[in-house]
C-alpha cells in the first residue's frame, strides 16, 4: 500500500475498488428484489438465466476487454479502441435479440425474453465500463455504475413493498438502468463511427485472449457449468438456496479485487529485484483474503434467519449451506493468493495447468455428491473441491515462483525497460484490475 501511495496510484486504484464495490451491490440488489417475491424454484431460474449472462460477460471480457488494457498501447496503437470495445460486447450480445423473440412464442417465464432482448444493452454497459479503464479514468466507470446502483435501489424497494413482483419486472428495470448508463457513456466518451477492422483486431489480441479465455473457461466457466447441471440431480429449488447463499457471500469479491489491482504489479516489480518477496506478497494476499472472508462469514451466519427471509424470501435455506458457501469463499481466498504470485511473475501457464487439473473435480464431485447424500453431499462437494484447489496451487506456486535473485541483476542496457503502470501490461496477461469475479 505505501508503494502504490509513492506511486501516486492510490486514487485510481481506490475508484477501481469502488466501482466493484458498486456493481458487486448492484448485481446484490438485482438477486434480493427477484428473490424476495418468488419460491426458491423460481429463483434457481433465474439463477440459471444469471448463469447465461456471467458465462456470456465473462467470456466478452476474457476474449476482447481484458486484452483491449494489455495491448492497446503496442498491437493496438492508433486504433479506435473505444469502439473496438463496444462493437465487441454488443454484438456478442445481438446473438440473444433472435433468441429472445423466439422465446416470447413459448411457454416459457417472459423474463427468459426479457434477458435475453436486453442481453446487447447490459454487455456495451460492462464495455463502456472498460472504456473507463482504458483512459486509466475509473471515475467514469463509477459514475455508470452509479447510476445503475441507483435504478436497482429503486427496483428492490418496489420489490420490497410489492409495487412490482416477479423475475421478468426486475429484470426490466435492471435493464433499464443498463440502458441509461449506455448512453450516458456514449456521450461521455465521445465514442463515434470509425473503421474498426475487427477481425483484424481480435487476431493481434489473440495471443493474450487465448490464454485469458482459457483460463475463464476453467474457472468461472466450470462453475457455472455446475450451476447448469445440479438442477438434473436436484431441482431448481436447491439451486435457487445455493445462489441465494452466493449472493449473501458476493460483497467478498471486492476484496478480491483490490487484491488483484494492489498485488499484481507488486509482485511483478518484486521478480526484478527482490524475487523471494513475490512469493511473500502471495502468502501475504492469502491470508489477508482469508481472514476478511473468516470474519465476513462468521457475521453472515449469526445472522438472524428473519434477516435472511427478509432479504431472499424461500430461498434463505439452511445455515449449513450459507455456512459452506462461506467457507468456499475463505479456500477461494487462499487459492487466489497464490495465482496472484504465479501470475504476477509470468508463470501463467502453470496457473492455468493448475485450473486444467482441478476443474473436472470442481464441476463433478459437488454434482456427483448432491445426486447421493443431497444438499449434504452439495455442501461437500464446494469444500471438497475448493481445498483441493488451494493445496494444489499452492504446491505448484512454491514450485514455480522464484524465491531467490535472478542471476542476471536486470536487462541489459540496451533492452527496453517498461515503466510500471495501472494497466496490466503484455507480460501480465491475466492481470487485469477489472477482472474480478462478480
Amino acid at each position: 500500500m505505501g508503494r502504490a501511495v509513492r506511486g501516486g496510484k492510490l486514487v485510481s486504484r481506490g475508484l477501481t475498488v469502488a466501482d466493484q464495490a458498486i456493481s458487486s451491490a448492484s448485481n446484490m440488489l438485482l438477486s434480493v428484489a427477484i428473490a424476495t417475491g418468488v419460491s426458491a424454484s423460481v429463483f434457481g431460474e433465474f439463477a440459471l438465466i444469471y448463469s447465461i449472462y456471467w458465462l456470456l460477460l465473462g467470456g466478452t471480457r476474457a476474449a476482447v476487454l481484458d486484452p483491449l488494457l494489455i495491448t492497446q498501447r503496442n498491437v493496438l496503437k492508433g486504433a479506435p479502441v473505444h469502439l473496438v470495445a463496444a462493437v465487441s460486447a454488443t454484438a456478442v450480445g445481438a446473438i440473444g435479440i433472435p433468441v429472445g423473440l423466439l422465446l416470447l412464442a413459448t411457454p416459457l417465464d417472459l423474463a427468459w425474453a426479457v434477458f435475453f432482448l436486453g442481453l446487447p444493452v447490459l454487455l456495451l454497459q460492462d464495455a463502456l465500463r472498460y472504456v473507463g479503464f482504458l483512459e486509466q479514468r475509473p471515475g467514469r466507470a463509477v459514475l455508470l455504475d452509479g447510476v445503475w446502483l441507483v435504478v436497482m435501489v429503486v427496483a428492490t424497494v418496489l420489490a420490497l413493498t410489492e409495487a412490482i413482483s416477479g423475475t421478468a419486472a426486475v429484470l426490466a428495470l435492471w435493464i433499464l438502468g443498463a440502458l441509461l448508463a449506455d448512453v450516458i457513456g456514449l456521450v461521455a466518451f465521445g465514442i463515434r463511427r470509425e473503421p474498426v477492422r475487427l477481425k483484424a483486431r481480435l487476431k493481434a489480441m489473440w495471443p493474450v485472449s487465448g490464454p485469458l479465455l482459457g483460463d475463464f473457461a476453467l474457472s468461472s466457466g466450470s462453475g457455472q457449468l455446475t450451476i447448469f447441471v445440479l438442477p438434473l440431480v436436484a431441482g431448481t429449488a436447491l439451486l435457487g438456496q445455493l445462489k441465494a447463499a452466493q449472493v449473501a457471500n458476493g460483497p467478498l469479491n471486492i476484496t478480491v479485487a483490490a487484491a488483484s489491482v494492489i498485488c499484481l504489479p507488486m509482485v511483478a516489480s518484486a521478480v526484478e529485484s527482490d524475487a523471494g518477496r513475490a512469493l511473500r506478497i502471495g502468502r501475504f494476499a492469502s491470508l489477508a483474503l482469508a481472514g476478511v472472508a473468516v470474519v465476513y462469514g462468521t457475521a453472515l451466519v449469526l445472522l438472524p434467519e428473519g434477516v435472511g427471509r427478509a432479504l431472499f424470501g424461500e430461498s434463505w435455506g439452511s445455515g449449513w449451506l450459507v455456512a459452506a458457501v462461506s467457507l468456499q469463499m475463505v479456500l477461494f481466498g487462499i487459492t487466489h493468493g497464490a495465482l496472484l504470485a504465479m501470475r504476477g511473475s509470468r508463470n501463467t501457464k502453470a496457473a492455468l495447468r493448475v485450473r486444467i487439473g482441478v476443474a473436472p473435480l470442481a464441476v463433478f464431485l459437488p454434482v456427483t455428491l448432491t445426486a447421493v447424500w443431497g444438499r449434504t453431499g452439495l455442501m461437500a462437494g464446494l469444500v471438497i473441491a475448493a481445498a483441493t484447489m488451494s493445496l494444489v496451487s499452492w504446491l505448484v506456486a512454491v514450485r514455480v515462483v522464484p524465491q531467490t535473485p535472478p542471476a542476471e541483476p536486470g536487462p541489459d542496457d540496451d533492452e527496453p525497460v517498461d515503466a510500471p503502470s495501472d494497466a496490466p501490461t503484455g507480460k501480465n496477461p491475466l492481470g487485469s484490475p477489472a477482472s474480478a469475479a462478480q
